[in-house]
């Protein structure tokens, strides 16, 4: 699933390309990934300049001419795809926005995930229980140590909860703890103000370097893309069972807590 280094990299790479266009045209495939009538998304959509990109967490948000917001959650399996004039794709697209100079933006196998219309009030109630994001002024080791002192879960599910940090899942915990040299079935409240550093630090910089580097999804963003999914050969643990550690002479292992996969090197991570 998406977590913000692959949802902020399709941001920027949005921002560069869709910026100021009009959409021309909307195809709805799939009903169940809108949460209104196909024609009011339609009406809603059509004719509108694309103001502004953003995201907030895991969400993707689209600002348009007309105040309102369209915002997408990519959930397990979805993805992005910016098609150039007259290119055929394999995919018919669950959501599809056609624009004035011919590209068209593909939200492609939505099936878990979604794209919702949305006005300024129905999006804040959206965002109204997530968490701070991590790379915001927000985010301050005081903030981290004191919610990490009244937690007695483990900590790597604490890391995947949307509304205690947002934005963070599976691999990207797993990426921080070896950041930071913590098991992941450390108890939070149990985690010392050094190691509370130590995992202050790595938040920020595990996430600017994935996104730096693309993020790890595996499909382009449009023809010629080199940049999405070059993080997926600089992860350390995530989906490394069995492989060295890049730290100390470990193996790395796999895992479970509270029902998620977690992998880790239990020689360096303590």
């Amino acid at each position: 699933m998406p977590e913000i280094p692959e949802m902020e990299v399709y941001k920027n790479q949005l921002s560069k390309t869709v910026i100021h266009k009009k959409v021309t045209g909307v195809i709805i495939n799939r009903e169940r990934a809108i949460n209104v009538e196909p024609a009011v998304f339609s009406e809603l959509g059509n004719d509108q300049l694309i103001v502004y990109v953003s995201r907030r967490a895991k969400h993707l948000i689209v600002t348009l001419g007309n105040g309102y917001y369209l915002v997408g959650h990519l959930m397990l399996g979805g993805r992005i795809y910016l098609a150039e004039p007259g290119e055929k794709l394999k995919t018919q697209g669950s959501v599809i926005l056609e624009f004035s100079g011919g590209e068209k933006l593909y939200f492609i196998n939505l099936r878990l995930g979604w794209l919702h219309v949305m006005n300024e009030e129905e999006m804040d109630r959206q965002f109204a229980k997530l968490g701070p994001e991590p790379l915001s002024e927000f985010f301050t080791l005081e903030w981290l140590s004191d919610n990490l002192s009244q937690k007695r879960g483990t900590i790597k599910p604490l890391l995947t909860e949307q509304g205690f940090i947002a934005g963070i899942g599976n691999c990207y915990s797993d990426e921080i703890l070896f950041g930071a040299g913590l098991r992941p079935d450390r108890k939070a409240n149990e985690i010392n103000p050094k190691e509370s550093k130590q995992l202050f630090s790595a938040i920020p910089t595990v996430l600017r370097d994935a996104i730096a580097n693309g993020g790890y999804m595996e499909k382009p963003f449009r023809l010629h893309d080199k940049l999405t999914g070059g993080h997926n050969e600089h992860l350390k643990v995530y989906d490394r069972e069995g492989q060295p550690c890049s730290r100390c002479p470990g193996i790395i292992v796999l895992t479970t807590l509270s029902g998620k996969k977690s992998f880790f090197c239990p020689s360096c991570q303590r």
